[in-house]
């Protein structure tokens, strides 16, 4: 489907990769792909690579344990002024303490301080700072993270 300006016609981009860290530079190729034709502005569209390639890595190294055999599905989404990345994937699901700590991952730990920083979570918490929203479920053993961005539309 194609982006028509001006119009409230959604893209909708689907794509399946291995689940393994060589699949990022095809990830951000097809992310570029999708949003050059939306004009989103240049800060919305660096925070929305960060937060897929984040949840990209976490999803191989913590979920499926690099086995690149499964596979991660991604699927790029734009309608009404609103990105949405999704990744679905077989794998283990996020703890859910680490999901209910939201007040925690939205502020980055002091630069000057390590001792401040997280042992487990700083990809989540680079998700949470980088987009207006994560949705995450569990749904018939399929796994499936959404990050939302709002953005202001073409320019």
């Amino acid at each position: 489907m194609s982006y028509h300006p001006g119009t409230s016609q959604a893209q909708l981009i689907r794509i399946s990769l291995p689940a393994s860290l060589s699949s990022l530079h095809i990830l951000h190729e097809k992310l570029v792909q999708f949003m050059q034709p939306l004009q989103i502005d240049s800060s919305s569209s660096y925070a929305m690579e960060l937060a897929l390639n984040e949840a990209f890595i976490n999803i191989v190294k913590h979920g499926v344990n690099y086995d690149a055999t499964q596979n991660i599905i991604v699927e790029m989404r734009y309608g009404n002024n609103q990105l949405v990345l999704n990744l679905q994937d077989k794998g283990k699901s996020i703890p859910a303490e680490l999901l209910q700590n939201k007040s925690g991952l939205s502020h980055f730990p002091e630069v000057s301080t390590p001792d401040s920083w997280p042992e487990n979570g700083m990809g989540l918490m680079m998700m949470f700072n980088a987009v207006d929203e994560i949705d995450y479920e569990i749904k018939d053993g399929i796994n499936s993270l959404s990050l939302i961005k709002k953005t202001e539309g073409p320019t």
